[in-house]
């Protein structure tokens, strides 16, 4: 039974997964960008289509309350006119019903000329209105389409991006296990299930995964040493190397994601003080080099992996 697992397919899936990801979120910018461009014309119309529902919705408030006094008075007409049969042969009661309805007929058609105003005027702020609301309503059915392609292709960048992480946790899982198996002093490290639970558990997640993996790459380029399979002083100083690697990981996934979110989807200051196809710009430039130093730094690993499988004889 072999100590020593060869790995290396597992790192050039991990770098090919990489690279899928990298042109999905370039792919996935393109689409925010076209997204934006319909978005900060809506963003830009919807003061004016507000303050045009506000203006419609004060000149229909007092429909209710015209029509209520309209019904209000014609009902009292009809039963004011009704009662001059009761009171026909009471001459008094004739004259003052008769002023009665006089004052009624008055009121009900200043209430009248009041509605019919009322009426007209809605319908004249119905047509400011009505093209303001059709060339809004138009932009966010636009900016809704654009969004919806936008998500589904950056759904499917963070699907392949969680295939790509349970890749690499089995990676370093094997290699770490291999590693434990030839090097005694291994049993004091980090044990291979951090592998998995390096990436689960929050928070710890953020460096977690780091500490696991720069453990393993020191120790098996010591083992390497050790049995002189490569020369002492081209032992490389992989501080610095991993350390950029995943400070430009938290930059890209944690950092530039959290701004792409405020400055495209966020109505604050991001949204209206950077600009956006600056931050796009900027983004594909972080994703880049990241994507680039972690298919280096699986480059780098599988190469001694390879030496290692090479060589289980010597340990």
């Amino acid at each position: 039974m072999k100590k020593i697992s060869n790995n290396v397919f597992l790192g050039r899936l991990t770098q090919i997964l990489n690279v899928a990801i990298l042109v999905l979120f370039v792919l996935s910018i393109v689409f925010l960008l076209k997204f934006d461009k319909i978005n900060v014309v809506k963003v830009g119309a919807e003061p004016s289509y507000l303050k045009a529902k506000d203006h419609l919705h004060a000149v229909e408030h007092p429909l209710k309350q015209n029509q209520a006094e309209v019904d209000y008075y014609a009902y009292k007409l009809d039963t004011l006119s009704k009662h001059q049969s009761a009171v026909a042969n009471d001459k008094k009661a004739v004259k003052s019903l008769q002023e009665d309805i006089d004052r009624t007929k008055n009121t009900l058609s200043e209430k009248q000329k009041a509605l019919a105003q009322t009426e007209q005027a809605i319908a004249d702020e119905k047509a400011v209105f009505e093209p303001i609301e059709a060339e809004y309503n138009d932009l966010v059915d636009q900016t809704a389409k654009a969004e919806g392609t936008f998500n589904v292709v950056a759904m499917i960048t963070l699907v392949l991006f969680l295939i790509k992480i349970v890749v690499w946790a089995v990676w370093t899982y094997k290699n770490s296990k291999s590693l434990r198996n030839v090097c005694p002093w291994m049993a004091k490290a980090a044990a291979p299930a951090w592998a998995f639970w390096g990436w689960i558990i929050p928070v710890y997640n953020l460096i977690k995964p780091y500490t696991f993996f720069n453990e393993l790459y020191e120790e098996t380029e010591y083992a390497l040493v050790d049995k002189n399979i490569i020369p002492e002083d081209t032992k490389s100083d992989n501080d610095f190397l991993l350390g950029f690697w995943w400070g430009m990981f938290l930059m890209a996934v944690c950092l530039i994601n959290f701004i792409l979110v405020t400055t495209f989807f966020g109505n604050g200051p991001a949204f209206y003080k950077l600009n956006h196809n600056t931050v796009a710009i900027v983004a594909i430039i972080f994703w880049l080099v990241y994507v680039l130093m972690e298919i280096l730094v699986v480059g780098k690993y599988n190469k001694m992996n390879k030496m290692m499988v090479d060589n289980e004889d010597k340990f």
